[in-house]
Protein backbone atom coordinates (compact mmCIF):
# COMPACT_ATOMS: atom_id res chain seq x y z
CA UNK A 1 0.00 0.00 0.00
CA UNK A 2 1.30 3.48 -1.00
CA UNK A 3 2.63 5.44 1.71
CA UNK A 4 0.85 8.99 1.77
CA UNK A 5 2.53 11.88 2.91
CA UNK A 6 0.94 14.74 4.73
CA UNK A 7 0.02 17.58 1.93
CA UNK A 8 2.27 20.42 4.69
CA UNK A 9 5.58 17.70 4.59
CA UNK A 10 5.49 17.50 1.15
CA UNK A 11 5.62 20.98 0.65
CA UNK A 12 8.08 21.28 3.20
CA UNK A 13 10.30 18.92 1.18
CA UNK A 14 9.48 19.90 -2.31
CA UNK A 15 10.64 23.32 -1.46
CA UNK A 16 14.03 22.26 -0.38
CA UNK A 17 14.58 20.92 -3.92
CA UNK A 18 16.63 22.73 -6.37
CA UNK A 19 14.89 24.37 -9.38
CA UNK A 20 16.63 22.59 -12.25
CA UNK A 21 15.53 19.05 -10.15
CA UNK A 22 12.10 20.64 -9.22
CA UNK A 23 10.30 21.87 -12.47
CA UNK A 24 10.86 18.02 -14.26
CA UNK A 25 8.73 16.78 -11.06
CA UNK A 26 5.55 19.13 -12.46
CA UNK A 27 4.94 15.93 -14.73
CA UNK A 28 4.58 13.19 -11.68
CA UNK A 29 0.71 14.21 -11.05
CA UNK A 30 -1.81 16.92 -11.05
CA UNK A 31 -1.30 16.89 -7.24
CA UNK A 32 2.31 18.65 -7.73
CA UNK A 33 2.62 19.87 -10.74
CA UNK A 34 -0.40 22.47 -8.64
CA UNK A 35 1.92 22.25 -5.70
CA UNK A 36 5.30 23.16 -7.00
CA UNK A 37 3.78 26.47 -9.43
CA UNK A 38 1.89 27.76 -6.05
CA UNK A 39 3.35 31.19 -4.68
CA UNK A 40 4.13 30.23 -0.80
CA UNK A 41 6.47 27.23 -2.37
CA UNK A 42 8.15 29.59 -4.85
CA UNK A 43 9.16 31.69 -1.86
CA UNK A 44 10.50 28.78 0.59
CA UNK A 45 12.21 27.62 -2.23
CA UNK A 46 13.83 30.92 -2.93
CA UNK A 47 14.86 31.52 0.50
CA UNK A 48 16.63 27.94 0.97
CA UNK A 49 18.43 28.04 -2.20
CA UNK A 50 19.33 32.15 -1.88
CA UNK A 51 22.66 31.34 -0.09
CA UNK A 52 23.79 28.74 -2.74
CA UNK A 53 22.30 29.27 -6.21
CA UNK A 54 25.79 31.16 -7.40
CA UNK A 55 25.75 27.26 -9.51
CA UNK A 56 22.94 28.69 -11.18
CA UNK A 57 24.08 32.22 -11.82
CA UNK A 58 24.21 33.66 -15.67
CA UNK A 59 24.93 36.86 -17.11
CA UNK A 60 22.63 38.30 -19.79
CA UNK A 61 24.62 39.45 -23.11
CA UNK A 62 23.18 41.48 -26.12
CA UNK A 63 24.48 44.38 -28.41
CA UNK A 64 23.15 47.53 -28.00
CA UNK A 65 19.57 47.53 -30.00
CA UNK A 66 21.07 43.75 -31.16
CA UNK A 67 19.02 40.99 -32.07
CA UNK A 68 21.23 38.50 -30.16
CA UNK A 69 20.36 37.67 -26.65
CA UNK A 70 22.69 35.19 -24.67
CA UNK A 71 22.57 33.46 -21.08
CA UNK A 72 26.35 32.76 -20.53
CA UNK A 73 27.97 30.87 -16.97
CA UNK A 74 30.43 29.27 -16.43
CA UNK A 75 30.04 24.97 -15.98
CA UNK A 76 31.29 24.02 -12.09
CA UNK A 77 34.75 21.85 -12.23
CA UNK A 78 34.04 18.19 -11.08
CA UNK A 79 37.46 17.49 -10.07
CA UNK A 80 39.71 20.42 -9.41
CA UNK A 81 38.51 23.74 -8.95
CA UNK A 82 41.79 25.06 -10.72
CA UNK A 83 40.83 23.70 -13.68
CA UNK A 84 40.10 26.63 -16.54
CA UNK A 85 36.58 27.16 -17.07
CA UNK A 86 34.31 26.26 -19.21
CA UNK A 87 31.09 28.18 -20.37
CA UNK A 88 27.72 27.40 -20.35
CA UNK A 89 25.86 29.42 -23.06
CA UNK A 90 21.83 29.35 -23.74
CA UNK A 91 20.51 31.38 -26.67
CA UNK A 92 17.50 33.62 -25.18
CA UNK A 93 17.26 35.32 -28.22
CA UNK A 94 13.32 36.84 -28.56
CA UNK A 95 11.52 36.44 -31.89
CA UNK A 96 8.16 37.69 -33.28
CA UNK A 97 5.71 35.26 -33.14
CA UNK A 98 4.35 36.03 -36.60
CA UNK A 99 6.76 36.80 -38.97
CA UNK A 100 9.82 35.10 -36.58
CA UNK A 101 11.69 38.32 -36.48
CA UNK A 102 14.05 38.83 -34.09
CA UNK A 103 13.17 41.40 -31.43
CA UNK A 104 15.86 44.30 -30.39
CA UNK A 105 16.65 44.28 -26.68
CA UNK A 106 18.19 47.69 -25.05
CA UNK A 107 18.68 46.61 -21.46
CA UNK A 108 17.29 43.97 -19.18
CA UNK A 109 16.76 43.58 -15.36
CA UNK A 110 16.43 41.00 -13.45
CA UNK A 111 14.54 40.71 -10.09
CA UNK A 112 14.32 36.78 -8.47
CA UNK A 113 13.99 34.89 -11.59
CA UNK A 114 12.38 37.43 -14.23
CA UNK A 115 13.23 39.63 -16.55
CA UNK A 116 12.24 43.23 -17.55
CA UNK A 117 13.13 43.75 -20.79
CA UNK A 118 13.51 47.09 -22.60
CA UNK A 119 12.48 47.78 -26.41
CA UNK A 120 11.78 50.84 -28.57
CA UNK A 121 8.27 51.11 -27.27
CA UNK A 122 7.47 48.62 -25.22
CA UNK A 123 8.21 46.03 -22.40
CA UNK A 124 8.17 42.77 -21.76
CA UNK A 125 8.60 40.82 -17.93
CA UNK A 126 9.40 37.36 -19.11
CA UNK A 127 10.39 34.25 -16.94
CA UNK A 128 12.69 32.40 -19.39
CA UNK A 129 12.53 29.41 -17.55
CA UNK A 130 8.71 28.39 -17.71
CA UNK A 131 8.77 30.51 -21.23
CA UNK A 132 5.91 33.25 -19.38
CA UNK A 133 5.87 36.38 -20.93
CA UNK A 134 3.74 39.74 -20.05
CA UNK A 135 3.75 42.37 -22.67
CA UNK A 136 3.21 45.85 -21.15
CA UNK A 137 3.01 49.24 -23.51
CA UNK A 138 4.85 52.05 -22.97
CA UNK A 139 4.75 56.19 -24.13
CA UNK A 140 6.68 57.69 -26.21
CA UNK A 141 7.98 60.10 -24.24
CA UNK A 142 10.40 58.39 -22.57
CA UNK A 143 13.99 57.56 -24.05
CA UNK A 144 16.13 54.37 -23.68
CA UNK A 145 19.30 55.69 -22.83
CA UNK A 146 17.94 58.86 -20.31
CA UNK A 147 15.70 56.36 -18.57
CA UNK A 148 16.34 53.85 -15.51
CA UNK A 149 14.16 50.72 -15.08
CA UNK A 150 14.06 48.60 -12.53
CA UNK A 151 11.15 45.70 -11.58
CA UNK A 152 10.14 44.90 -7.91
CA UNK A 153 7.30 43.63 -6.07
CA UNK A 154 4.51 44.52 -3.26
CA UNK A 155 4.47 40.96 -2.92
CA UNK A 156 4.99 38.08 -4.85
CA UNK A 157 1.49 38.11 -7.11
CA UNK A 158 2.07 42.49 -7.21
CA UNK A 159 4.76 43.42 -9.32
CA UNK A 160 5.65 46.30 -10.23
CA UNK A 161 8.05 48.25 -12.76
CA UNK A 162 9.91 51.58 -12.30
CA UNK A 163 10.96 53.96 -14.86
CA UNK A 164 12.06 57.68 -13.82
CA UNK A 165 14.44 60.35 -15.30
CA UNK A 166 16.41 62.43 -13.10
CA UNK A 167 16.86 66.16 -14.13
CA UNK A 168 20.48 65.50 -15.17
CA UNK A 169 20.67 63.86 -18.92
CA UNK A 170 22.38 64.15 -21.60
CA UNK A 171 19.51 66.24 -23.40
CA UNK A 172 18.19 67.91 -20.62
CA UNK A 173 15.20 66.26 -20.60
CA UNK A 174 12.40 66.87 -17.23
CA UNK A 175 12.38 64.60 -14.39
CA UNK A 176 10.11 62.02 -14.36
CA UNK A 177 8.87 59.22 -12.18
CA UNK A 178 6.00 56.07 -13.62
CA UNK A 179 5.13 53.02 -11.89
CA UNK A 180 3.44 50.27 -13.88
CA UNK A 181 1.25 47.20 -12.08
CA UNK A 182 1.97 44.54 -14.11
CA UNK A 183 -1.11 42.51 -13.52
CA UNK A 184 -3.48 45.35 -14.49
CA UNK A 185 -0.67 46.89 -17.19
CA UNK A 186 -1.52 50.31 -16.10
CA UNK A 187 0.67 53.45 -14.98
CA UNK A 188 0.67 55.96 -12.73
CA UNK A 189 2.34 59.02 -12.81
CA UNK A 190 4.22 59.58 -9.04
CA UNK A 191 4.27 63.59 -8.07
CA UNK A 192 6.27 65.03 -5.78
CA UNK A 193 9.29 64.14 -6.59
CA UNK A 194 12.18 66.30 -6.78
CA UNK A 195 15.55 65.16 -7.67
CA UNK A 196 18.62 66.35 -6.27
CA UNK A 197 20.89 63.63 -7.31
CA UNK A 198 21.71 61.78 -10.78
CA UNK A 199 22.26 58.25 -11.90
CA UNK A 200 25.88 57.68 -12.42
CA UNK A 201 26.81 56.02 -15.87
CA UNK A 202 27.16 53.37 -16.35
CA UNK A 203 23.79 52.58 -15.15
CA UNK A 204 23.81 50.04 -11.44
CA UNK A 205 20.24 49.20 -10.62
CA UNK A 206 19.21 46.04 -8.90
CA UNK A 207 15.99 44.44 -7.39
CA UNK A 208 16.97 43.29 -3.92
CA UNK A 209 13.30 41.24 -2.23
CA UNK A 210 11.17 43.56 -4.62
CA UNK A 211 12.92 46.88 -4.05
CA UNK A 212 15.18 48.86 -6.44
CA UNK A 213 18.49 49.50 -5.49
CA UNK A 214 21.08 52.01 -7.47
CA UNK A 215 23.94 54.02 -7.37
CA UNK A 216 23.05 58.24 -7.18
CA UNK A 217 25.79 61.12 -7.23
CA UNK A 218 25.10 64.21 -5.43
CA UNK A 219 26.33 67.18 -7.76
CA UNK A 220 29.16 67.57 -4.97
CA UNK A 221 29.98 63.96 -6.93
CA UNK A 222 29.67 62.16 -3.39
CA UNK A 223 28.34 58.61 -4.34
CA UNK A 224 25.12 56.64 -2.75
CA UNK A 225 23.00 54.07 -2.64
CA UNK A 226 19.37 55.01 -3.21
CA UNK A 227 16.52 52.80 -3.33
CA UNK A 228 12.98 52.94 -4.20
CA UNK A 229 9.93 52.57 -2.20
CA UNK A 230 6.28 50.80 -3.54
CA UNK A 231 4.54 51.76 -0.54
CA UNK A 232 5.38 54.88 0.01
CA UNK A 233 6.06 55.99 -3.66
CA UNK A 234 9.20 57.59 -2.76
CA UNK A 235 12.70 57.48 -3.12
CA UNK A 236 14.61 56.30 0.12
CA UNK A 237 18.34 57.19 0.44
CA UNK A 238 20.29 54.28 1.92
CA UNK A 239 23.95 54.96 2.68
CA UNK A 240 27.02 56.80 1.53
CA UNK A 241 29.06 54.56 -0.38
CA UNK A 242 32.40 53.42 1.59
CA UNK A 243 34.46 54.57 -0.86
CA UNK A 244 35.42 58.19 -2.06
CA UNK A 245 33.55 58.56 -5.70
CA UNK A 246 36.19 58.51 -8.41
CA UNK A 247 34.54 58.69 -12.18
CA UNK A 248 37.21 57.18 -13.93
CA UNK A 249 37.20 54.29 -11.72
CA UNK A 250 34.87 51.28 -12.27
CA UNK A 251 32.20 50.21 -9.77
CA UNK A 252 29.08 48.05 -9.60
CA UNK A 253 26.11 47.15 -7.61
CA UNK A 254 25.32 43.03 -7.20
CA UNK A 255 23.42 41.20 -4.70
CA UNK A 256 25.57 39.14 -2.40
CA UNK A 257 24.27 36.09 -0.59
CA UNK A 258 20.73 36.93 -1.70
CA UNK A 259 20.23 39.13 1.11
CA UNK A 260 22.95 41.74 1.31
CA UNK A 261 24.26 44.39 -1.21
CA UNK A 262 27.61 44.57 -2.48
CA UNK A 263 29.55 46.95 -4.09
CA UNK A 264 32.85 46.57 -6.39
CA UNK A 265 35.56 49.43 -7.03
CA UNK A 266 38.34 49.30 -9.12
CA UNK A 267 41.36 51.96 -8.99
CA UNK A 268 41.78 52.53 -13.08
CA UNK A 269 45.51 53.25 -11.73
CA UNK A 270 46.40 50.13 -10.08
CA UNK A 271 43.87 47.84 -11.03
CA UNK A 272 42.95 46.62 -7.62
CA UNK A 273 39.86 45.77 -6.61
CA UNK A 274 38.06 46.11 -3.61
CA UNK A 275 34.16 44.31 -2.42
CA UNK A 276 32.17 45.73 0.36
CA UNK A 277 28.90 44.16 1.74
CA UNK A 278 26.00 45.72 3.25
CA UNK A 279 22.94 43.88 5.03
CA UNK A 280 19.49 45.03 3.10
CA UNK A 281 17.82 45.63 6.77
CA UNK A 282 20.18 45.91 9.43
CA UNK A 283 21.36 49.62 9.69
CA UNK A 284 25.00 48.05 9.57
CA UNK A 285 28.09 49.78 7.99
CA UNK A 286 29.95 48.64 4.80
CA UNK A 287 31.90 45.57 5.74
CA UNK A 288 34.80 44.73 3.15
CA UNK A 289 34.71 41.53 1.58
CA UNK A 290 37.37 41.07 -0.67
CA UNK A 291 40.51 42.57 -2.16
CA UNK A 292 41.75 41.46 -5.30
CA UNK A 293 45.20 43.20 -5.79
CA UNK A 294 46.94 41.28 -9.03
CA UNK A 295 49.36 44.42 -10.82
CA UNK A 296 48.24 42.68 -14.48
CA UNK A 297 44.56 42.37 -13.49
CA UNK A 298 42.61 44.04 -16.36
CA UNK A 299 40.96 47.28 -16.48
CA UNK A 300 37.18 46.23 -16.29
CA UNK A 301 36.13 48.99 -18.45
CA UNK A 302 38.11 52.29 -19.20
CA UNK A 303 36.04 55.87 -18.82
CA UNK A 304 34.24 57.38 -20.42
CA UNK A 305 31.89 54.24 -21.53
CA UNK A 306 28.30 53.25 -21.22
CA UNK A 307 29.43 49.59 -20.73
CA UNK A 308 28.72 48.08 -17.25
CA UNK A 309 30.62 45.30 -15.15
CA UNK A 310 28.50 42.37 -13.73
CA UNK A 311 29.95 40.20 -10.74
CA UNK A 312 28.92 37.26 -8.47
CA UNK A 313 30.93 34.60 -6.03
CA UNK A 314 30.92 31.00 -6.74
CA UNK A 315 30.37 27.45 -4.70
CA UNK A 316 34.08 28.25 -4.01
CA UNK A 317 33.48 31.57 -2.90
CA UNK A 318 35.55 32.91 -5.71
CA UNK A 319 35.03 35.95 -7.67
CA UNK A 320 33.50 36.18 -11.50
CA UNK A 321 33.57 39.08 -12.85
CA UNK A 322 32.85 40.34 -16.82
CA UNK A 323 35.15 42.37 -18.20
CA UNK A 324 35.11 44.06 -21.85
CA UNK A 325 38.37 45.75 -23.54
CA UNK A 326 37.49 48.09 -25.63
CA UNK A 327 40.18 47.26 -28.46
CA UNK A 328 39.04 43.61 -28.41
CA UNK A 329 36.32 41.92 -30.29
CA UNK A 330 33.76 40.31 -27.52
CA UNK A 331 33.28 39.93 -24.20
CA UNK A 332 35.38 37.74 -21.84
CA UNK A 333 34.52 36.42 -17.46
CA UNK A 334 36.99 36.53 -15.33
CA UNK A 335 37.25 33.95 -12.30
CA UNK A 336 39.73 34.69 -9.68
CA UNK A 337 41.32 31.87 -8.37
CA UNK A 338 43.80 33.46 -5.71
CA UNK A 339 45.46 36.10 -4.61
CA UNK A 340 48.28 35.59 -7.22
CA UNK A 341 46.06 34.42 -10.44
CA UNK A 342 42.13 34.66 -12.36
CA UNK A 343 41.47 32.98 -15.28
CA UNK A 344 40.25 34.68 -18.25
CA UNK A 345 37.37 32.88 -20.74
CA UNK A 346 36.14 34.56 -24.27
CA UNK A 347 32.05 34.50 -23.54
CA UNK A 348 31.57 35.95 -27.03
CA UNK A 349 33.64 36.29 -29.82
CA UNK A 350 31.74 38.82 -31.84
CA UNK A 351 32.07 43.03 -31.98
CA UNK A 352 29.95 44.16 -29.39
CA UNK A 353 29.65 47.60 -28.89
CA UNK A 354 27.71 47.85 -25.67
CA UNK A 355 26.65 44.63 -24.06
CA UNK A 356 24.50 45.66 -21.66
CA UNK A 357 24.47 43.41 -19.27
CA UNK A 358 22.71 41.72 -16.01
CA UNK A 359 22.81 38.97 -13.75
CA UNK A 360 20.14 36.03 -13.89
CA UNK A 361 19.32 33.24 -11.67
CA UNK A 362 16.30 30.87 -12.74
CA UNK A 363 13.21 30.11 -10.67
CA UNK A 364 10.22 29.51 -10.80
CA UNK A 365 8.23 32.67 -9.94
CA UNK A 366 4.94 32.88 -12.17
CA UNK A 367 3.79 36.31 -13.85
CA UNK A 368 0.07 37.44 -12.77
CA UNK A 369 -2.21 35.86 -14.88
CA UNK A 370 -0.90 32.22 -15.22
CA UNK A 371 -1.58 31.47 -12.29
CA UNK A 372 -3.96 28.87 -13.31
CA UNK A 373 -2.15 25.99 -15.32
CA UNK A 374 -3.33 24.10 -18.33
CA UNK A 375 -2.58 20.72 -16.36
CA UNK A 376 -3.95 18.48 -19.81
CA UNK A 377 -0.23 19.02 -21.05
CA UNK A 378 1.05 17.40 -17.58
CA UNK A 379 -1.31 14.70 -17.91
CA UNK A 380 -0.42 13.75 -21.52
CA UNK A 381 3.33 13.48 -20.65
CA UNK A 382 2.73 11.77 -16.99
CA UNK A 383 1.09 8.68 -19.41
CA UNK A 384 3.88 8.97 -22.04
CA UNK A 385 6.60 8.37 -19.24
CA UNK A 386 4.46 5.22 -17.52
Amino acid sequence: MALKLPYDLEEEILARVPWKYLAPLRCVCRLWNSLILEERLNKKNLSFHMHSYSGEHRFILTDHGGPKISAVGIEKQQNNVDDPPSLIVEDFTLRKVRRREAIKLYRAVHCDGLLLCVMENQLLVWNPLLKETTWIKCGSDFHQRDDAYSLGYLSHCDFRILRFRCASNSRNRPSRVEVCEVASKTWKVIDNISFDWFLSVPLSILSLRGTPYCIGLREDHTAFVQSYDFYKESFQPIDDLPFSYDEMNPIALEIYKGDRLSVLEQCHKTRKICIWVKHWLMLTSWTKLLVVDIPEFPLLYPRPTLLSTNYYFDKNDRLVITYKHIGMKGLSIIRVVNDKEFQVIKANGSEIRFPFLCSYVPSLVRLPGFWKQDTSRIRWRKRRFN
